[in-house]
């Protein structure tokens, strides 16, 4: 199984955790929940990196206003379960949909 099936399956089951601090950040910039799960669900997965020595996933997707935005999804201590690092608008030349 590919790993954003993996991923929205574990965000199916409520296996996918956000820290208080992370969403208040996360809140700061313009971003809710239904935007995060809206991201994961019709985005698409576009890197692969390397975060506090875990592996990293870069979602590129939309929120649900329609505008692009990139999710940054890190494996958890346990296999089956994934922690959201942060959540941005694509401002930089990597991404497909530049603001």
């Amino acid at each position: 199984m590919d790993e954003q099936r993996m991923i929205k399956k574990a965000l199916m089951q409520g296996k996918v955790q956000i820290s208080g601090h992370t969403f208040l950040r996360i809140e700061k910039r313009g971003y809710t929940r239904s935007d995060m799960i809206n991201c994961i669900m019709q985005g698409e997965m576009t890197r692969t990196t390397m975060y506090n020595n875990r592996i990293a996933f870069e979602i590129e997707g939309c929120d649900t206003d329609g505008l692009p935005m990139v999710l940054i999804i890190g494996r958890g201590k346990k296999p089956a379960k994934y922690r959201i690092v942060t959540a941005m608008p694509p401002i930089h030349k990597r991404f497909k949909r530049i603001i």
